[in-house]
């Protein structure tokens, strides 16, 4: 990484932001004319030091100074530890152990915070990379010494979701409240959200024999490379919605059935049928209870897109191997658990009203371990739950339910199908896959699944 330097005047960046904590508002915010990225900037306090011991240069919270040995010693030199404590808006600190004094110091950010930074007790010969005649100038220290809140290492390791605050700077829309646990959601309203939105998606997909764009073209060719050959075989469409799928396999003479909790989608869906005459069937039904289907009644069940609408996915998974003859196939579509998510991810677009694909300059993502709702809006009328699991919650539900994952595919658009459809589908052309895929066959019981 490089060091540019000099650079124009800006406030530091670590300055401003310990000024904004509680209780520091009398914290001086200093000159920050040096930075290696020349995006964030430092003052003489927040910038590099040289260690003592090996005589690089390190970042100034990957130090720590000895008063005995009045010697600055880096993390490369003397591994430290995390203390799990909150200060300022910081949830830990690096802890160094110093054999030379038999003393446990601590980085210099939290020295600061104490009032032990060694400017701070007098040690004007110190000098940062940043040169100036009083570099430590404006001095602040605390009104006394002081320790931080001890706190729990989990607390210290939840660190705030930098892509909402990503995008809180950068002033996108926010579709989405913060990620809720599901143990903390009521499963009558993830049913009424949707039911409240039914007929928009329907009005939406506007295709009686088609679901949206990223069906059409991304998620359902492959699933169709997996179904193969339908034909004679009983199916099952869980979460058929508008229920296009569940007629493509009556097309492809399947005996197709579609179930979804949704009254507005079955009574369409009834309603389709009957203009159609295609020999579909539908039920009204959670992918919990299915209890209009006996045990081993189908021969494979497909579920497109619909576990992300679904809190109960570990009882849907066992309903489904319920309902699945012994060695049949459960193949389902999902957003992809890295990269489909929402909340914790931003495509960084640059400018940002731009289509073209290239000035989608990167994907970013944070807090993949945060699983849970989220409450989205933006795409239809009212907020709609959907929820993001890890790909370990999901591989060990289905091994729960009796499954073994025999297939997995990432699905993307072919060429042709990004020239026809520039804007819809060029955001996944080759750079990340915002979909997933799973073939799953039921083992028969004592089948050893390790």
């Amino acid at each position: 990484m490089r060091f540019f330097e000099p650079a124009d005047s800006q406030l530091c960046y670590y300055c401003k932001r310990i000024k904004t904590a509680e209780p520091e508002q009398e914290y001086p915010i200093r000159e920050g004319i040096f930075t290696f990225e020349n995006y964030v900037y430092r003052c003489a306090w927040h910038a590099r030091f040289t260690c003592s011991k090996c005589g690089k240069q390190h970042h100034f919270s990957w130090l720590y100074w000895c008063p005995k040995n009045r010697e600055l010693v880096c993390g490369d030199c003397k591994k430290p530890t995390m203390k799990p404590v909150a200060f300022w808006d910081r949830t830990y600190a690096y802890e160094f152990y110093c054999e030379d004094c038999g003393e446990y110091h601590f980085d210099l950010l939290y020295s600061e915070f104490q009032g032990v930074h060694p400017w701070q007790l007098g040690n004007r010969d110190l000098v940062s990379n940043v040169e100036s005649q009083e570099p430590w100038m404006p001095m602040w220290s605390p009104d006394k010494p002081r320790d931080g809140k001890e706190i729990e290492l989990t607390e210290a390791l939840k660190l705030p979701n930098r892509i909402i605050l990503l995008k809180e700077d950068l002033k996108y829309p926010q579709s989405l409240q913060h990620r809720v646990p599901e143990d903390q959601i009521d499963f009558s309203e993830t049913q009424e959200s949707w039911e409240q939105n039914s007929m928009e998606y329907i009005d939406f997909c506007q295709i009686d024999m088609a679901g949206d764009s990223n069906r059409r073209f991304v998620i359902d060719p492959a699933l169709w490379s997996l179904l193969g050959d339908v034909n004679g075989l009983s199916v099952l469409d869980a979460g058929c919605g508008n229920g296009y799928l569940t007629r493509l396999l009556a097309t492809r003479g399947a005996n197709a059935v579609g179930v979804d909790f949704s009254r507005v989608f079955v009574e369409y869906c009834t309603r389709i049928e009957a203009e159609m005459n295609l020999g579909c069937k539908f039920y009204q039904a959670s992918l919990t209870e299915m209890n209009d289907f006996e045990s081993k009644s189908f021969d494979v069940v497909v579920s497109n897109i619909v576990m992300v609408d679904v809190l109960e996915y570990k009882a849907a998974f066992k309903e489904i191997a319920r309902v699945l003859k012994d060695d049949g196939r459960f193949i389902w579509s999902n957003v992809h658990p890295v990269f489909g998510r929402s909340g914790g991810a931003i495509d960084i677009r640059l400018p940002r009203d731009s289509q073209r694909n290239e000035s989608r300059y990167l994907k970013m993502i944070d807090r993949y371990y945060d699983s849970g709702g989220e409450l989205i809006s933006g795409w239809m009328s009212k907020p709609t739950w959907q929820f993001y699991r890890t790909l370990e919650e999901y591989s060990k539900a289905l091994k729960d339910a009796g499954f073994v994952i025999s297939t997995i595919l990432e699905p993307r658009p072919t060429p042709e199908a990004i020239q026809q459809n520039p804007r819809a589908l060029a955001f996944d052309a080759d750079r990340w896959t915002y979909f997933i895929i799973f073939e799953c066959l039921k083992r028969r019981p004592g089948y050893r699944n390790e």
